[in-house]
């Protein structure tokens, strides 16, 4: 068998905020000497910086990176947009790459990306179900994406009533008369794995980061996106606390003590999605290990 014609392989390497999905990403592409895509959907857009955690400059020149940077808050983008530039981007990377990485903790975008979104079913039950459980692991944002993507306009629905948002994406299956399935442009396996920590050794850490955000400029860099606080990509931990801060609904102080009760929050929701995907192996941070792991 050639170089092209192995069979070509997405390794997913998921996990919640602060795990250390970066630096063990980085390792791996270089192991593989293939690209990352990152799956985070705040990453990916260039105003955002300290409080999304986006990879420094020194790491992104070690490996290439995709979807970091590269929208802008004042588009529109969900996980049905994300899913189609994935796919023309890993018929490209794979006619270079036997193996390229995806990482992040955004699981909407990797299912979006690797499944597809289409297979919601019909019945309100069940759909509402799943919905609901997309409204636990992923919170509102993702519920709200979902809403846009299927053109569900905030004049007709209130975009911060999650039981109207998803009242709403049901009449519009409903109406629905096309669900195509997903094709996919390049043909890999895929294999999921996400990390995780001791408990108070990743609530720790998140903790640690939220001081150092702070300490490289986190309130500064939210002051500047103050004006555009209604954009849901701001919808986000970190942002929307200092947002109430400089509103004057909350103390400095309070508002630093809830970015990380409500980075907690998400990582544990995070964590809750990928447990019940399924398909997701559970892994340590430790790199020597993993690789151990996928040579077996």
């Amino acid at each position: 068998m050639t170089e092209n014609q192995q069979i070509k392989r997405l390794i997913v390497a998921a996990g919640p905020t602060a795990v250390g999905k970066t630096s063990f990403a980085i390792k791996l592409a270089k192991y593989f000497d293939t690209e990352i895509i990152s799956c985070d959907s705040r990453q990916l857009f260039k105003e955002m910086k300290i409080g999304i955690a986006r990879p420094s400059r020194e790491e992104l020149a070690e490996v290439k990176h995709h979807f970091i940077a590269s929208h802008s808050i004042h588009n529109h983008y969900d996980a049905g947009m994300y899913a189609q530039e994935v796919d023309v981007l890993l018929a490209k990377l794979f006619t270079r790459h036997n193996t390229v990485i995806m990482t992040g903790g955004t699981g909407l975008y990797i299912k979006a990306a690797t499944e597809g979104l289409d297979a919601l079913p019909p019945q309100n039950k069940q759909l509402r179900d799943q919905l609901g459980f997309i409204l636990k692991a992923e919170g509102i944002e993702a519920i709200q994406d979902i809403a846009q993507g299927a053109e569900i306009s905030k004049e007709a629905v209130d975009y911060s009533n999650p039981q109207r948002l998803m009242r709403a994406i049901e009449i519009a299956q409903s109406e629905s008369k096309e669900n195509p399935e997903k094709e996919k442009r390049a043909e890999y396996t895929t294999a999921y794995y996400y990390m995780d920590r001791d408990r108070d050794a990743l609530y720790d850490r998140i903790n640690s980061r939220v001081d150092i955000m702070l300490r490289d400029g986190l309130e500064e860099e939210a002051k500047g996106l103050q004006e555009f606080q209604e954009l849901n990509a701001l919808r986000t931990v970190g942002y929307t606390e200092l947002f109430k801060y400089f509103n004057g609904e909350w103390t400095r102080e309070h508002a630093i003590e809830k970015i990380k009760q409500h980075s907690r929050n998400y990582a544990k929701r995070q964590l809750t999605w990928f447990r019940n995907q399924g398909n997701y192996q559970k892994i340590s941070p430790d790199f020597d290990a993993f690789i151990r792991l996928i040579n077996q």
